[in-house]
């Protein structure tokens, strides 16, 4: 590719080594910015000589991001824009590495992101110059799964997810059983060990999934599902509202003779938008007797 057949934008395919790589050109002065289209690493500067041997390549079409967005409403839009807006700050100084470089620490420490992470934007957006293409919906598909994990998959919906709650050894050696083993029952010599059954388990498994399928969904309900407080943060928006709840006390209270006298309560007031325990008052009714307060109200 000559010098004068460079433009900005155009995507230059070639071979560097044994290896074909498709550059995207960023500017054009003494050397040639180009970005790696295909893995979205950082761009560098590179000769034009280098790039002698390149070729035009036809741009890609960005038909299906635009679908994918387009079709896109609520958290995958406005995700998308707040993942621009991180990096446009950077943009004006990706031409210069160090500037590029402390732009990119800023932004990772303003917004509490690792900075492979601000890097990955950043490429995303340069290669496209497209905001579509920081959509979240826009990734590579997923691995297609082997025939091996395809037997465990198996293995865990039919024997761990359920409400026998077998162990996973137990799962294991059933798979085993019913997919690596020859019609007299001895087993073949290539089969999964217990090991990648155990990580196949740990990659894939979602606790959500495991407590309903081995407890029950009302089991899950009362005693294990997580508390994120959006219905309570409904009403309270802001600090300063506070919840009050009262219990008794699993324990008894006895006088000197070892007589039982009552069982104290415990009342707790909470914030309902932070879920901080601003105070709580325990006291005592004693039987027949005027209330007795065991501590003054206390404030955390």
């Amino acid at each position: 590719m000559n010098k004068a057949d460079m433009r900005k934008g155009m995507l230059l395919k070639g071979k560097v080594g044994a290896e074909e790589k498709i550059y995207q050109v960023l500017d054009l002065k003494e050397k040639v910015l180009v970005l790696d289209y295909v893995k979205k690493t950082m761009p560098v500067w590179k000769t034009y000589e280098e790039l002698s041997d390149c070729v035009e390549k036809e741009e890609e079409s960005m038909a299906e991001a635009t679908d994918i967005i387009d079709a896109m409403v609520g958290e995958s839009r406005k995700t998308a824009y707040q993942r621009y807006n991180m990096i446009s700050g950077i943009l004006p100084f990706f031409l210069e590495e160090n500037m590029r470089t402390e732009a990119i620490k800023r932004v990772s420490e303003r917004y509490g992101i690792s900075k492979q992470t601000v890097r990955n934007y950043l490429c995303e957006y340069l290669a496209t110059m497209d905001v579509r293409s920081l959509a979240p919906g826009n990734k590579k598909a997923e691995k297609k799964l082997s025939a091996d994990d395809k037997n465990m998959r198996k293995s865990l919906n039919k024997w761990y997810y359920t409400t026998k709650k077998r162990t996973l050894k137990n799962c294991y050696t059933l798979m085993l059983q019913h997919f690596y083993c020859n019609a007299d029952g001895t087993l073949r010599e290539q089969y999964p060990s217990y090991y990648q059954f155990r990580y196949f388990y740990r990659r894939y498994n979602k606790k959500e999934t495991e407590y309903i399928s081995r407890n029950g969904l009302s089991y899950y309900q009362r005693n294990q599902r997580p508390l994120t407080g959006d219905g309570v943060q409904a009403f309270a928006p802001t600090i300063g509202m506070g919840m009050l709840d009262a219990t008794v006390c699993d324990i008894y209270l006895v006088n000197e003779s070892g007589t039982i006298v009552g069982r104290p309560i415990l009342t707790l007031c909470v914030d309902a938008y932070s879920g901080v325990i601003c105070g709580y008052l325990l006291f005592c009714k004693l039987n027949d007797a005027p209330v007795v307060t065991l501590n003054d109200a206390v404030t955390v």
